[in-house]
C-alpha cells in the first residue's frame, strides 16, 4: 500500500551512523566517496565550531552517540572545549550533524529535500513527544518529514529482510526481530501473510546495546591495567581512549577469539594485553540476560494483541519457551548481530526449529552490500511497498474539546505505548491504557465531543456505544470520568451518563 508516488528514500540516523538508501542502493555519504555511512559523531574544533563525522571523530573527545540524548530525555550534553567544558544543546548537533547527511546525499543527486519522498527511522521504544523532536530536528536540517513519515526501525530491519528473502514460506509466518545497534535494543513482533502484508504485533525496546557493552569492556580493561583512571592528568582522553579500544576490540572478537590492544605511552605506558572473546562474553552477560527478558515481553506483547481467549490471564503466565514457540524466523540486525553471543543467547532461547539469520538487504541487487547495518536504511526505502505497518500504536491523537473551553484536553497522544513494560512483567491482569479525572484538567460537569486525529492520512474506523468515535459526545462528570484504550483496539468510556464500550476495527490484526 503506497503511501506516495515519490520514490520513497530511507534515511536512517543511527546512533553510531547514518546512511541513505533509495529503493535501488545504498548511497555513499562517506567523505572518501567509498564508504556507504557517515559517523554519527560531533564535537567542536580549537575554533569552538560545531565539527560532525569524520571530523569530529579525530577530536580528542568527540561526542559519541548523540541521538541517545532524544532517548534519555536530554536537552543539553557536556561539550569538551580546547580550554574549558560546557553543556550545549544536544538539538543543535543534531541538526548539523543531519544537516551535512542530507547536504552529501543532495550532493550524490538523492532528493532527499522532497517533500514526501523521505521515511526516517525510530527506536521502537520512542514515545510521540521523542518522535515529535526527530521530526522537529529532521525539518530544520533540512527535511521535510512529518510523524507519517517514522518508522520503527526494527520494523524497517524485518521489510528489508522480507524484501531480500527468497526462500520458500507458507502463506503465514511470523517473525521476531532483534536490532541492537550502538544506543538502543528494539525488537518487533511481526505477522507476515503473502510476504507484502506485514502486521506489526509489537514492538518494545531498552536504552542500552552497542555502547553499553562498550562501557562493560572499557571498565573491564581499566581493571585490567590497573590504572587510576581519575589520578590522571586527563582522564576524559583517557576513558575515550579506553572506549575506542573496546569498540575496536569488540568488532575483531566478532571473528577471533583473541585480539592484542596496545595503549598510548601517554596514559597507560604502552601496555599490551590480549583480551578474549570469553572475557567480553562475560562482560556481555548480564545484558544479555535483560535483552532475553525484553524478547519475552516483546512475545507477551504481540500474544495481547491478538486477542486470543483468556488472554491476559494466560499470556502473563505462560512459560517463554512456549511464547518462543511460535516464532518462525529471528532476523539479526544492527552492529550488534556481528557479535556471536548475541546469536548463541537467541538459539538457546528459541531453539533448532527457529531460523535465525541476519537482516540481509535483496540478495540478487549488487549495489547493496550484506550487512545487517545497512538493513534499516534499506527496509525504509523498501517500506512503502509492504501493507500495514506500525498498526500496533496508534498514529493519531484522541482529544476531548469541552464546551465554553478554549483548547482540547488530549487523552491519547500519538504512539504512546498501550501497554507498559512493568505491567507485562509482573503478569497484571489489567493491561490498558486509561487516563482518569485525576490525570486531566476536567470541568467539574459540561458536555464535551471526542475528535479523533489521523497522523497518517489514513481514514480511523472506530466506533464507541454504537456511533462513530469521533465525534461522540460526552457528558463529563470529574469524578467518574474515565477513558481507556486496550492493546487490541478495545474502547471503554465512563461518563455521567454511563460506560460505553467501543473498538478501533484496524487494530483487531489476527
Amino acid at each position: 500500500m503506497a503511501r506516495s508516488r515519490v520514490p520513497t528514500i530511507g534515511f536512517d540516523f543511527g546512533t553510531s551512523t547514518t546512511m541513505v538508501a533509495t529503493e535501488s542502493e545504498v548511497v555513499s555519504l562517506g567523505r572518501d566517496g567509498r564508504t556507504r555511512f557517515m559517523p554519527s559523531v560531533v564535537g567542536h574544533d580549537a575554533t569552538g565550531a560545531v565539527v560532525v563525522g569524520e571530523e569530529a571523530e579525530l577530536l580528542d573527545v568527540p561526542i559519541f552517540s548523540i541521538k541517545r540524548a532524544i532517548t534519555a530525555d536530554r536537552q543539553f550534553v557536556r561539550a569538551d572545549m580546547v580550554t574549558h567544558t560546557k553543556d550545549v544543546r544536544a538539538d543543535t548537533l543534531m541538526i548539523a550533524l543531519l544537516a551535512e547527511a542530507v547536504r552529501r546525499a543532495t550532493e550524490a543527486g538523492v532528493p532527499v529535500r522532497s517533500r514526501g519522498a523521505v521515511r526516517l527511522g525510530c527506536p521502537a521504544m520512542w514515545t510521540g513527544e521523542q518522535r515529535r523532536r526527530l521530526v522537529k530536528i529532521a525539518n530544520r536540517a533540512g527535511l521535510p518529514v512529518k510523524l507519517d513519515a517514522l518508522v520503527d526501525e526494527p520494523v524497517a530491519a524485518g521489510i528489508a529482510w522480507l524484501a531480500g528473502d527468497t526462500a520458500p514460506r507458507p502463506d503465514r509466518f511470523r517473525v521476531l526481530v532483534f536490532d541492537m545497534g550502538g544506543g538502543t535494543l528494539d525488537i518487533a513482533v511481526l505477522d507476515v501473510r503473502d510476504r507484502r502484508d506485514v502486521a506489526v504485533l509489537a514492538a518494545i525496546g531498552l536504552p542500552q546495546a552497542g555502547d553499553t557493552l562498550d562501557d562493560a569492556i572499557a571498565a573491564d580493561l581499566e581493571s585490567m591495567l590497573d590504572v587510576r583512571i581519575d589520578a590522571l592528568d586527563n582522564p576524559e582522553s583517557a576513558r575515550a581512549e579506553l572506549r575506542r579500544e573496546a569498540r575496536r576490540v569488540k568488532l575483531e572478537l566478532s571473528t577471533e577469539d583473541e585480539a592484542p590492544i596496545t595503549f598510548s605511552s601517554l596514559y597507560f605506558n604502552s601496555a599490551e594485553i590480549w583480551y578474549t572473546r570469553e572475557r567480553l562474553e562475560a562482560a556481555f552477560t548480564r545484558q544479555m540476560d535483560e535483552a532475553m527478558a525484553a524478547v519475552g515481553l516483546a512475545l507477551r506483547a504481540a500474544k495481547l494483541t491478538e486477542r486470543s481467549p483468556g488472554t491476559i490471564h494466560t499470556v502473563a503466565h505462560a512459560p517463554i519457551e512456549k511464547l518462543a514457540a511460535g516464532v518462525d524466523v529471528v532476523v539479526l540486525a544492527g552492529g550488534m548481530a556481528h557479535v556471536p553471543y548475541v546469536r548463541t543467547r537467541l538459539a538457546e532461547l528459541f531453539g533448532p526449529t527457529t531460523e535465525i539469520v541476519h537482516a540481509y538487504p535483496a540478495a540478487d541487487d549488487r549495489s547493496l552490500v550484506r550487512s545487517p547495518e545497512l538493513a534499516i536504511a534499506v527496509g525504509l526505502a523498501q517500506a512503502d511497498h509492504f501493507g500495514r505497518i506500525n498498526m500496533y500504536r496508534p498514529a493519531l491523537d484522541i482529544l476531548l474539546e469541552c464546551e465554553g473551553r478554549a483548547g482540547a484536553i488530549t487523552l491519547y497522544e500519538a504512539f504512546t505505548p498501550l501497554m507498559d513494560q512493568g505491567s507485562l512483567r509482573r503478569g497484571s491482569s489489567d493491561i490498558r491504557y486509561v487516563r482518569t479525572a485525576r490525570g486531566l484538567s476536567l470541568p467539574r460537569t459540561g458536555t464535551g465531543t471526542i475528535r479523533v486525529v489521523s497522523h497518517n492520512g489514513s481514514p480511523v474506523r472506530s466506533t464507541l456505544g454504537g456511533r462513530s468515535l469521533d465525534g461522540f459526545p460526552v457528558a463529563i462528570d470529574a469524578e467518574k470520568f474515565e477513558f481507556s484504550l486496550y492493546p487490541y483496539g478495545r474502547i471503554r468510556l465512563v461518563d455521567a451518563a454511563g460506560t460505553h464500550e467501543g473498538q478501533f476495527e484496524d487494530w483487531h490484526l489476527i
